[in-house]
């Protein structure tokens, strides 16, 4: 996707993120106090593996979730991104409203494969490799894992007891509220033969990719036919935004012309700068802005094949794909969990973390608002600092809850005290 679930790692969020511990003076004297105090359950955060400080609790802030504006005008903040540890009683507070059924969970424990998914990962990484580091210190993969082996034996008792949750792990809390937006897996009909009526190649990547990204821009392959005769391939598919469609959203599923279906995935991408279809075609007056729905733009390049493919030359990032198993497969290699699985800058929040998520989804589908534990299991090429991507399932009601999801939301990253106490 470009918001595409790939293995591109993305870039640091800028200036630190640090979890801002500024309490110097207070020492290692405050610090082990602190550790006391949560070790007796009473505390309410542990400090940061190699900061010399209790850290800085987050501001109080009201657990209630505001709805949208209409219209939406959601911005990725120019800020840099900050943790901050909430108290004990905010987190309390916070975890009681957790709902399963919000995430279309019958219950937490519907968890436990997603979060197997990314235990399999972090049990591959080095224990003592830094995750996430900071100013203060940084957090391990080990840390990391303990959390999701902690998490995934609490399972069972959470729908009862959610305020385990807040005894168990510290939450921190990202400033300013990150820009949540949706990802999804859309359906194409395709054919892995040219014949008539399937007309648009989706392609695996050149071999010689990574030494010549920049010759392989979208005018370069759709109009100068630079990767034709090599075999490249995979599917060819009816319309030409149906391929920009897949590029945007990294994945999804090939229906073949016998009703069976093949996924695909992202496989790499040539990096240069991606520009939107909808602005694309706004800004060259093909279509007005009441028209900018995937509808009406999927029959506008369809009546119009060679003037889209001109007009989507635009937008020079191109991105190359692999068959996979799953439409869903996301960036641990493993399928994707809708309302659970996020696409996240590895430098905010690394692969295999947990969090909590909330955040207004979209009233007009009946979706209200999501509160619950959500897991960093991919990456995207424009994910960049305070910026998550929630994937939504496949179906047309993914499609139109995509197609309305830009909000800021409210994310906590969840880590075991009692990992924060063993510092690994």
């Amino acid at each position: 996707m470009q918001k595409n679930s790939s293995s591109v790692m993305a870039a640091s969020a800028g200036r630190a993120l640090g979890l801002s511990f500024r309490r110097a003076s207070a020492s290692l004297v405050a610090a082990a106090i602190v550790l006391v105090l949560a070790g007796c359950g009473i505390g309410d955060y542990v400090p940061w593996p190699g900061s010399t400080g209790g850290g800085r609790p987050a501001p109080a802030r009201r657990p209630s979730i505001p709805a949208p504006s209409s219209p939406p005008e959601y911005r990725l903040s120019p800020a840099p991104a900050e943790w901050s540890a909430l108290r004990g009683a905010e987190a309390a507070l916070l975890a009681g409203r957790l709902s399963a059924s919000s995430q279309s969970l019958a219950s937490f424990a519907d968890l436990d494969a997603p979060l197997r998914h990314s235990l399999e990962y972090l049990s591959r990484m080095n224990a003592g490799a830094p995750a996430l580091v900071q100013p203060g210190g940084s957090l391990s993969y080990g840390q990391l894992r303990q959390s999701v082996e902690e998490l995934r034996a609490l399972l069972p008792r959470l729908d009862a007891e959610p305020g385990l949750l807040s005894e168990r792990f510290v939450w921190y809390e990202l400033a300013p509220d990150p820009l949540l937006t949706g990802y999804y897996s859309p359906v194409m009909e395709a054919s892995l033969e040219r014949q008539p009526g399937y007309e648009y190649p989706l392609y695996a990547p050149p071999t010689d990719l990574a030494a010549r990204q920049g010759e392989y821009s979208r005018r370069a392959v759709d109009s100068g036919r630079v990767l034709q005769g090599r075999g490249l391939e995979l599917a060819w598919l009816r319309n030409p935004a149906d391929v920009f469609l897949l590029q945007t959203e990294g994945g999804g599923a090939l229906r073949l012309p016998d009703g069976s279906l093949r996924g695909v995935h992202f496989a790499g991408t040539n990096g240069l700068p991606f520009k939107g279809l909808g602005k694309i075609l706004l800004d060259a007056g093909a279509l007005p802005k009441e028209r900018l729905n995937r509808e009406d733009i999927r029959a506008w390049c369809a009546a119009n094949p060679a003037r889209a493919l001109e007009l989507m030359a635009e937008n020079r990032s191109y991105i190359f794909f692999r068959f996979t198993t799953a439409a869903s497969e996301g960036s641990l290699g493993k399928p994707l969990t809708p309302l659970v699985s996020l696409a996240t800058d590895p430098s905010l929040l690394p692969l295999g973390a947990v969090a909590v998520l909330q955040a207004p989804l979209s009233a007009k589908d009946g979706a209200g608002a999501l509160r619950g534990i959500v897991l960093a299991q991919d990456v995207g090429a424009d994910m960049r600092g305070a910026r998550i991507d929630l994937y939504l399932g496949s179906g047309e009601r993914a499609e139109r809850l995509e197609a309305n999801l830009r909000t800021h939301a409210t994310l906590h990253l969840l880590v075991s005290k009692s990992a924060l106490r063993a510092r690994p």
